[in-house]
């Protein structure tokens, strides 16, 4: 299989989660897919080629099949072991999320104390300094990171040193990381909200 372009992986990302969620539906063309996801229907079918599969314009994609040909391609059966980092409002009720079941929330971080005793949770707590040496021992590929911005860059390397693999960042500030098999996504919900907001002002002032 040729290499995946990160831009096809979300989209595929995305569309594994339609399907997963399409109970009663066997079969979805490209064009509806599309209106669902918000993307050409030109684009669906090319990005699942990469599958390996040939486009279909009648019967359409059957969602069982193209569902398991996904996870398959992108190694969605693979559990990974999650762990969050920042115990405050946000990471606190991440802790108890519901995540997909490809997912497994192992451990929770914090550098206060009071706060790790007190929370109630049935996810293992641990204090901050023990992140690296943590996330060895319990092989967790995954962190979710909720501080602030002065101690996120630390926290990112603390689990890089321990050996996650991928890191969803929500602290203001984006982390740098040396380590080209480490991969970050950086969601900044202050931007995400202006270019929201600068969306609307244009629009209305078309």
């Amino acid at each position: 299989m040729n290499s995946i372009p990160t831009p096809t992986i979300s989209r595929l990302c995305a569309l594994y989660q339609l399907l997963s969620q399409m109970n009663l539906q066997n079969h979805l063309s490209s064009k509806e897919i599309g209106q669902i996801l918000g993307v050409p229907a030109h684009s669906i079918r090319k990005d699942i080629s990469y599958l390996g599969v040939a486009g279909n314009s009648g019967a359409g994609y059957d969602v069982h099949k193209l569902r398991g040909l996904i996870a398959d391609s992108l190694g969605l059966n693979t559990v990974r072991r999650v762990c969050v980092v920042g115990l405050g409002r946000m990471g606190s009720a991440i802790l108890n999320y519901p995540l997909g079941e490809e997912f497994k929330l192992v451990a929770g971080f914090d550098s206060s104390i009071n706060r790790l005793e007190t929370l109630k949770t049935s996810v293992e707590l641990f204090p901050a300094y023990r992140i690296s040496e943590v996330v060895r021992s319990l092989s967790i590929d995954l962190a979710i990171i909720t501080v602030p911005a002065e101690s996120a860059q630390e926290v990112a390397d603390r689990l890089v040193e321990g050996g996650v693999k991928g890191i969803v960042n929500f602290a203001p500030v984006p982390v740098k990381i040396k380590d080209k098999d480490v991969f970050v996504k950086q969601i900044d919900i202050d931007g995400e909200l202006r270019i929201l907001s600068a969306r609307i002002s244009v629009s209305t002032a078309l």
